[in-house]
């Protein structure tokens, strides 16, 4: 068996993919905490979709914890699921943010929630919402029409409780050093405007 295809290699170098992918970070600067081996009771290797038939078999593989907080289980053949976090309906954080605009009319959007985040970013993602006192921040009027111009929307539930801030060419807002903070962590997760690099709209 080469290398290559040792299990163990397999099934690290799919969830450092799938890591990287998520948290749009290189894979190369994400920590792995800890791995072991374990047999998973299904098909679905303990963590089954909603709805989703698994089969009663066991399966080997692996449990592997990054230093973020974020855990996986994978098979010995490089299929890796992650795990969903224990999350009470009342404290979930659910985010959307889009920027749209331009000649072109492009768009981008960024989605994610407690689920999906890992511990340390699901804290830190409350920590930016509280310093920016999210739901008080006021939305203002566009002072000028820019036709072209580009439009921000960030979405933010926690709970029950729901919030949307609307900025961009136009809106002359003057918004704290914690809101744009709080920007600027969602901007760092959105995939730019046809593949091209973001430019910050204040």
């Amino acid at each position: 068996m080469t290398t290559q295809s040792h299990p163990l290699i397999s099934a690290l170098s799919a969830v450092l993919t799938d890591a990287s992918e998520r948290e749009r970070v290189p894979a190369d600067e994400i920590a792995i905490h800890s791995v072991e081996a374990v047999d998973w009771p299904d098909s679905c290797l303990g963590v089954p979709s909603d709805g989703e038939a698994c089969s009663d078999v066991v399966t080997p593989g692996f449990r592997v914890r990054l230093a973020r907080g974020a855990t996986y289980h994978t098979d010995r053949l490089g299929n890796v699921r992650r795990a969903r976090r224990k999350v009470h309906d009342d404290t979930e954080i659910r985010l959307s943010y889009t920027v749209s605009g331009g000649i072109g009319g492009w768009s981008t959007t960024f989605e994610t929630d407690s689920y999906r985040l890992s511990e340390a970013d699901d804290e830190k993602l409350r920590q930016l919402i509280t310093q920016a006192d999210f739901f008080n921040v006021p939305n203002v009027e566009p002072t000028t029409v820019i036709f072209d111009g580009f439009t921000r929307r960030l979405k933010i539930s926690v709970g029950r409780r729901q919030y949307e801030v609307i900025r961009g060419d136009g809106i002359d807002a003057e918004d704290s050093a914690a809101f744009h903070a709080l920007v600027a962590w969602v901007e760092e997760r959105t995939p730019p405007i046809f593949g091209q690099s973001r430019t910050t709209i204040d």
